[in-house]
């Protein structure tokens, strides 16, 4: 039988460094066909140091090829809610990628844009309030990517008021052979600066 999982360290209770629960209220989005590889640590592959993106070229005589980007959509207080779930198959071990937040705009440009998460698969970036060491920032649906399971606008409900409040999963056939893995370069701040260095301006 192969072991795969073999563990190797303690893990123990910091005192003066206790874990911090929440999320920023943001997630940023890149297409999943956009991301053309992940830059991974030599020594430790759940960190991803860099994300390649696509240079997108046009027709000829329109404007010069541009390196896509990611978006930014931004929430209230506890609006974006990651979670990660452990899925044991008959054959192999998995995870469930899940990222739940909420649109708060209206019109037709919006729905026109919501729409298109239908028919597609995005890879979500959220950022932890726990900042500690490499916490900051996790990526969900590195492989497989994540797809619009769930949609709902109310506006008669008294909680939302009518924003839109979508369920991003990974696909319901497949899982992802990882958890969410880490964006980390060198410290916080220039983890932060790569991660809007990809994100449209």
């Amino acid at each position: 039988m192969a072991i795969c999982g073999k563990l190797i360290q303690n893990m123990l209770y910091d005192c003066t460094n206790p874990v911090i629960g929440g999320v920023e209220s943001v997630v940023y989005l890149f297409n999943r066909s956009d991301i053309v590889a992940y830059v991974r640590d030599t020594v430790n592959p759940q960190i991803i140091t860099d994300i390649t993106m696509a240079t997108i070229t046009p027709a000829v005589g329109a404007t010069p090829a541009v390196v896509a980007k990611g978006f930014r959509y931004e929430g209230y207080n506890t609006s974006v809610k990651p979670k990660a779930v452990f899925v044991k198959k008959d054959y192999s071990a998995r995870y469930d990628h899940m990222v739940d937040f909420v649109v708060f705009a209206k019109g037709s440009d919006v729905k026109a844009e919501i729409e298109k998460l239908g028919t597609n698969r995005v890879v979500a970036i959220i950022e932890n309030i726990h900042k500690s060491g490499d916490s900051a920032f996790e990526v969900f649906g590195t492989d497989l990517g994540l797809e619009l399971t769930t949609l709902k606008s109310d506006p008669n409900d008294t909680h939302s008021e009518g924003a839109y409040e979508l369920n991003l999963t990974s696909p319901g056939n497949f899982k992802e052979p990882h958890m969410p893995a880490t964006f980390f370069v060198t410290d916080y701040a220039t983890t932060k600066a790569a991660l809007l260095s990809l994100i449209k301006a």
